[in-house]
């Protein structure tokens, strides 16, 4: 017998397809589709990406209370890898 791996049970899987993404506010597992993208704008600022066109690296949330859970713990600087710099809420509505 081998070695306990120390996982629990594994998380079941979305039964719908699609590429899924993890909202850095909550942390809950979604179909990309429905999650709102931000990416690093070319002035160096978070923007919106409506589109979902904008290169880079993209952190996503699930809405608005997800947005003051991100800003409270940072998430933004951690998903941009410390490139996001100051995030202005107002300018990301």
């Amino acid at each position: 017998m081998g070695r306990p791996t120390g996982r629990s049970v594994p998380e079941e899987p979305i039964a719908r397809s699609g590429p899924v993404r993890m909202c850095v506010g909550c942390g809950s597992k979604r179909l990309q589709a429905e999650l709102t993208r931000f990416v690093i704008g070319p002035e160096g600022a978070i923007v919106v990406d409506r589109e979902r066109r904008l290169p880079g690296r993209g952190a996503y949330l699930c809405g608005v209370g997800c947005m003051t859970a991100a800003l409270k713990r940072k998430a933004f600087s951690r998903a941009f890898r410390g490139k996001a710099g100051l995030v202005d809420p107002s300018q990301l509505g």
